[in-house]
């Protein structure tokens, strides 16, 4: 601990601008979003159904376009890259605000999710690794604490804003907050970058022709990077429907939120030295356990204690999940193409937390709830877990040491 201590003490200002970065996501993040379903159900005159369907091309499209705009990272200033996603998310929210159809609405969504979610989180994440790439775990878990705190405070002030000025002037709100925020966020940026070196250790950059769909590490990782997101959003999403499913009050599920968001932040303290410790490859087929447990509770029983349940231990395996791909990719691969890494990967973790709730909603729909819908999440990150024992042993034949 008095490591750890040391290490934020020594580079508080870099790992205070990550956290910024991170928590500044939220503003795309679907948690967030969600807030203001009601607001634009009722003035766009949308059903549940057609909102979600709006939500989920702005998704795909963000995510399409995040591969693109995401390597620029590696070709310009940070500086001058977090004030372009900021200007974006500053637009985005102005757009969402000023929305008078379904298409200003849409772009909306889509300006918000590619540089929200998107390249928010992808430059507090990728900036992160590379200053620090020999202690990548602990710094991205400390810089993901910034997420996890927005997400304990933000949607008390997001609905307070709403029941005191609207849902529009609450994004015009949002949008000077985001310029507030990052502005002082910029301020932390020192001239020049320091990486941290180690003499012992080297790190390899792939060549520029890398063709990373090939990569059997890519392929078998894939499936359970993913998991987090497709399951943590698609249930949070219909979290309404799942508490009337298992008799919940709604209240008593969103009051366990906080324990959720405490869980998020003790796990990423402690999974960050684990990280550096053990290695991503070596952790990779182990850290959905706990989502796996909290559904096969929500399959066997609805007590009301399964809420919390539920909750706290996905919070730990997103806790985890945050932090373990960026550092996984930096062992794998080096720091080189690393922006464009993290990009494409990125880009399908925002396809698999766009589709979700439109997969599950469906489902259900057709008559399966969401008790049953956690059994075959359940089979999912078994066969994702398996498969990615296969990528762990890969690298680390590619990193014996």
């Amino acid at each position: 601990m008095y490591k750890y201590l040391n290490f934020v003490s020594l580079n508080w200002m870099g790992l205070l601008f990550g956290a910024i970065l991170m928590a500044t996501s939220s503003f795309g993040q679907t948690y967030f979003v969600a807030l203001y379903s009601d607001s634009f159900r009722g003035f766009f005159s949308l059903s549940d159904g057609e909102l979600g369907a709006i939500y989920a091309v702005a998704t795909l499209l963000s995510a399409l376009t995040l591969p693109w705009v995401g390597h620029l990272i590696d070709r310009v200033s940070l500086f001058h890259y977090t004030l372009f996603v900021a200007i974006g998310l500053v637009l985005a929210s102005l757009v969402t605000a000023l929305s008078v159809g379904i298409i200003t609405l849409g772009i909306g969504f889509y300006l918000l999710r590619l540089c929200g979610q998107g390249l928010m989180v992808h430059t507090a994440m990728t900036a992160t690794a590379r200053k620090f790439p020999f202690d990548a775990g602990k710094a991205l878990g400390v810089i993901a604490l910034g997420l996890a705190l927005a997400q304990a405070l933000m949607p008390l002030v997001a609905v307070g804003m709403i029941d005191a000025i609207g849902w529009r002037r609450a994004w015009i709100v949002n949008a000077l907050v985001v310029a507030a925020i990052i502005a002082f966020a910029l301020m932390l940026l020192p001239t020049t970058i320091s990486i941290q070196k180690n003499e012992s250790n080297t790190i390899t950059v792939p060549p520029i022709a890398l063709r990373l769909w090939r990569d059997p590490r890519i392929l078998l990782t894939l499936p359970i990077v993913l998991a987090s997101p497709f399951i943590t959003t698609g249930f949070f999403f219909h979290q309404a429907r799942l508490s009337e499913e298992m008799s919940w009050n709604i209240a008593w599920v969103a009051g366990w939120f906080v324990a959720y968001a405490l869980t998020q932040a003790l796990s990423l303290i402690v999974s960050g030295p684990l990280l550096d410790r053990y290695g991503p490859v070596r952790i990779l087929p182990f850290f959905m356990a706990p989502q796996g447990i909290a559904m096969v509770a929500v399959y066997l029983s609805s007590s009301i204690w399964i809420a919390p349940l539920y909750l706290i231990l996905t919070g730990i395996s997103s806790a985890v999940a945050s932090t373990l791909s960026t550092a996984l990719w930096m062992q794998l691969y080096g720091q080189g193409q690393l922006g464009r890494i993290r990009s494409l990967v990125g880009a399908w973790s925002v396809v698999a937390s766009g589709a979700s709730p439109v997969i599950m909603g469906v489902l259900i729909d057709q008559g399966i709830t969401l008790r049953l819908q956690a059994l075959g999440c359940l089979a999912f990150i078994l066969i994702a877990s398996f498969l990615s024992t296969k990528a762990a042993f890969l690298g680390r034949l590619d990193h014996p040491n």
